[in-house]
């Protein structure tokens, strides 16, 4: 597997593990009424982390409307929310249900019943999934081999963008530190019927 060094930002507050740690119980608890017991929750423990330091209280400045340690566009989601019940994702419990919700929708849509395809598929759309079937692969490498994804500005300013990075390097990146991430809250094994790679 091809890897890359992920390295955690100096600016990291030292009470985001406290955070996470608060959030493990709502996480679980969400991941398991859509997946069953056999999740391994963690990992979405660590995609908390990724996405916010688990910080609740967080809005991105993506400039579509993200919210909440998970990241969610609610107007993206709202109808689909509402169907299972998730009217509001400002409590922690509806957001937990939130994630695990978009979560398994997006695991149902996989071509390979693989968790970092489907939490890549959670960071970048069914890109992933093509990109593996285009590979006739399952394997993380195989997918990242075959991105063709352009530069995207991930540092904007005033006076415009300061940073490019390939599209293929982020998604692929972010399964990576999940997988990384999640190992700090995990209190099991890794489940048979859940492979992460």
């Amino acid at each position: 597997m091809l890897s890359f060094t992920v390295t955690q930002s100096v600016a990291k507050p030292v009470y985001s593990l406290e955070r996470c740690k608060q959030l493990v119980q709502p996480i679980r608890v969400a991941h398991y009424e859509f997946f069953g017991i056999d999740f391994p929750y963690w990992y979405s423990v660590g995609q908390a982390e990724k996405e916010s330091l688990c910080r609740h209280s967080v809005l991105s400045s993506d400039g579509i409307g993200s919210e909440g340690f998970a990241q969610i566009t609610y107007r993206w989601w709202k109808d689909k929310l509402q169907n299972v019940g998730i009217y509001e994702i400002k409590s922690i419990k509806n957001h937990a249900k939130a994630q695990a919700f978009i979560n398994k929708y997006e695991y149902d849509r996989t071509f390979c019943r693989k968790l970092f395809e489907m939490y890549q598929r959670y960071n970048g759309g069914s890109l992933v999934t093509q990109e593996l079937q285009r590979a006739r692969s399952c394997k993380w490498e195989d997918g990242y081999r075959v991105c063709k994804r352009k530069d995207v500005c991930v540092w904007v300013t005033p006076s415009g963008c300061k940073q490019w990075r390939n599209a293929c390097d982020i998604n692929y990146e972010y399964s990576l530190k999940i997988f990384k991430f999640g190992q700090k809250y995990k209190t099991g094994t890794d489940s048979v019927e859940y492979p992460f790679w």
